[in-house]
């Protein structure tokens, strides 16, 4: 059976490892079996590292250990088993050592980024469709009609998305400022302008469109026409970000896309 350690200089400790290692890490392979310990140390650790661990591996071993174990230092000529689990625990710092290659540096703001971006690519376009579904409400002559109730929640479902799109576009601003990243800097300000704006167009409600004479108070009637160029207007706002978020997120996923999975 095979464990791996890693020494925390910080602690002063041995600590048991599951899943990697880094570059920076003095680690221990401890075959149970052959009662040998393997000892690597990462090309980023350093003398000190492997000094003060081994040390304290010795004085844990000569306390706690029931068999004598021996103690080999990994060279060139490492074992099959060992050189395969280290390659199993190296795998994520070897990923990380290609990312140091690209301008997103982090596993963390590349995926964030990827979903935030995808979420907000997807919401424009729900909007839309939700607003462009008064093409099929009821109709008489150049009118369309619809209830107070029903254009109500009709406004409040795309103000409501707008507001989730806004909330997006601010951790995506937070993490282009993190990765110094200029053009996301520039589109995610951009996008919060536009959506605060149709924000705020759309909050005048039932003020939006001059509703025919004979409507009611339960009941309203606007003109086709009112209601082609209100969608005119919001499709284009909308366009405004929705194509550059499009090319980005294309362009994103193309160049991230081994760091995703």
């Amino acid at each position: 059976m095979l464990k791996v350690f890693i020494f925390y200089e910080e602690k002063n400790k041995w600590i048991e490892e599951h899943s990697h290692l880094f570059y920076h890490d003095f680690a221990a392979f401890i075959d149970e079996d052959a009662k040998i310990i393997y000892l690597w140390n990462g090309p980023k650790s350093t003398k000190e590292r492997l000094k003060k661990g081994t040390e304290i591996l010795y004085k844990l071993i000569q306390q706690f250990a029931e068999n004598d174990f021996q103690i080999k230092k990994l060279n060139k000529k490492i074992p099959s088993h060992i050189a395969s689990s280290l390659e199993n625990f190296l795998e994520v710092a070897k990923k990380e050592e290609k990312i140091a290659d690209y301008q997103y540096s982090k596993f963390f703001t590349i995926r964030i980024h990827a979903l935030l971006s995808i979420i907000s690519l997807i919401l424009p376009i729900i909007v839309l469709i939700n607003l462009a579904s008064s093409l099929f409400w009821d109709t008489l002559g150049n009118n369309y009609i619809i209830s107070a109730n029903a254009y109500n929640n009709w406004l409040l479902m795309a103000f409501i998305l707008l507001v989730i799109c806004l909330l997006l576009f601010i951790p995506q601003l937070i993490i282009a400022i993190y990765e110094y990243d200029k053009a996301i800097i520039i589109f995610s300000s951009i996008s919060m302008i536009i959506s605060i704006s149709l924000l705020v167009y759309l909050q005048q409600g039932i003020f939006l469109f001059q509703f025919q004479e004979y409507s009611t108070p339960t009941l309203y009637y606007i003109t086709k026409i009112d209601i082609y160029l209100f969608l005119l207007l919001i499709s284009s706002a909308i366009m405004l970000f929705e194509i550059p978020n499009f090319i980005k997120t294309v362009n994103f996923l193309a160049t991230y896309k081994k760091f995703l999975f």
